[in-house]
């Protein structure tokens, strides 16, 4: 099955609830839950922001897989979780964003 990638431009004038709201109705569209999510993030290449990313989705039973950038400065997770809703995908990706310095893709 082929995905579609839809990519959000960061629009100033949309509330970050907008963008959440936007972003929950294309996940229903897209899968029916429980389904398999992909995560993958870029991080500072710093063990403290790798630790942060696996405390976060401590409790999920997520798989994880990491690789440092070929200058070492960036560190590339992907995250695999078998996710319950939209909403709770929506969850991860908030608490992501506290981490200084992360690229959400």
């Amino acid at each position: 099955m082929e995905e579609k990638i839809e990519v959000f431009e960061n629009d100033d004038n949309q509330s970050q609830a907008d963008f959440y709201r936007k972003f929950k109705e294309e996940l229903n569209q897209a899968h029916t839950f429980p389904s398999n999510y992909v995560f993958k993030f870029i991080v500072p290449a710093q063990p403290s922001n790798v630790a942060m990313l696996h405390a976060i989705f401590e409790n999920s039973n997520a798989s994880f897989s990491s690789r440092d950038s070929s200058n070492g400065k960036y560190t590339s997770t992907t995250v695999k979780l078998l996710a319950k809703s939209a909403d709770e995908i929506i969850n991860y990706y908030q608490e992501v964003a506290t981490i200084k310095g992360v690229m959400m893709l």
